[in-house]
């Protein structure tokens, strides 16, 4: 890979930024010149990510933010920390993904898949997409360069299926593939709300789904028999690097700019699945989070 400044004086902030498509995507970025935010949860792991990306980048271009994505209250905290120590940002990444197999409920009482793949980021965009959107800029022609937020979702969300009678996942018969797979529905479903309510000349909102990627530590607390049937699936995974190139593309490149709302495999835009495209479902999604949010403490300011 060849390096670049073409996105130098760009802020670009990702989540599960210590490993697999996370450090990959900070690799890409950074090595075209942006200036990369990792987020990670273990100082450790963040301070091993940077001395790995240092080795064939600017040093200076990366910076780190520990949080606990599964805190409701710490992720309130981290967007308030970016928001305080960068004067824009560019473009939000959300990675951050697990899938456990087993359930666990976070500090606020919510099954942690749903959590940490939804609700994390759901309230970490929605918390920094205005000054992100007022931080977008107009280059010498005139054109507005908007900011971005990318949500990294899955064709497992095609399995999804949202019950708004347990919607945080504490009252059902626990299943961790659908557990996953709604999380992701969510996520996608989100997207597409955030994008309708957003100026898309300032901000744009756009799923970018890396496909089945091999080296990523997603799934690693699952059940044995899961874990032999990834590395039975192991060689028709695609390498990291090629996933990364699509959340690069929807992250950066001039085409992704200019639509919202949109769903991105193979740097292409593609349909997500029935559910995902409906509006209204996207719409009750986002005010039964909100009432969610509320009860648990945490609304959106």
């Amino acid at each position: 890979m060849t390096e670049s400044n073409d996105l130098a004086g760009r802020t670009m902030v990702v989540t599960g930024a210590t490993s697999g498509l996370g450090l990959e995507t900070c690799r890409q970025l950074a090595r075209r010149g942006a200036t990369v935010v990792l987020v990670g949860r273990d100082q450790d792991k963040i301070d091993a990510a940077i001395a790995e990306l240092s080795e064939s980048t600017d040093r200076d271009r990366l910076n780190s933010a520990l949080a606990d994505l599964s805190s409701l209250d710490r992720v309130r905290k981290l967007s308030e920390e970016l928001l305080h120590r960068f004067p824009r940002i560019d473009v939000l990444v959300n990675d951050a993904g697990i899938d456990v197999g087993h359930r666990q409920l976070t500090v606020d009482g919510i099954e942690e898949t749903f959590a940490v793949n939804y609700l994390a980021p759901f309230v970490l965009a929605t918390t920094l997409a205005a000054a992100m959107a007022r931080a977008s800029t107009a280059d010498a022609a005139g054109y507005r360069h908007p900011a971005r937020i990318v949500n990294i979702s899955s064709s497992g969300h095609r399995g999804g299926h949202l019950d708004f009678d347990d919607l945080d996942g504490t009252k059902d018969t626990f299943h961790g593939q659908r557990a996953y797979n709604n999380s992701k529905l969510a996520l996608t479903l989100f997207t597409r709300e955030l994008a309708r309510r957003s100026d898309p000349a300032r901000l744009v909102v756009n799923c970018a789904d890396p496909g089945f990627v091999r080296g990523t530590t997603l799934g690693r607390g699952l059940p044995f028999g899961y874990q032999v049937v990834g590395t039975l699936l192991t060689p028709f995974m695609a390498e990291v690097q090629k996933g990364a190139e699509t959340v690069v593309w929807t992250a950066t490149a001039t085409e992704t700019g200019k639509f919202t709302g949109a769903y991105v495999k193979g740097c292409k835009v593609v349909h997500p699945s029935k559910d995902a495209r409906d509006a209204d479902l996207a719409a009750r999604l986002w005010a039964a989070t909100e009432a969610l949010l509320a009860d648990r403490g945490a609304a959106r300011p």
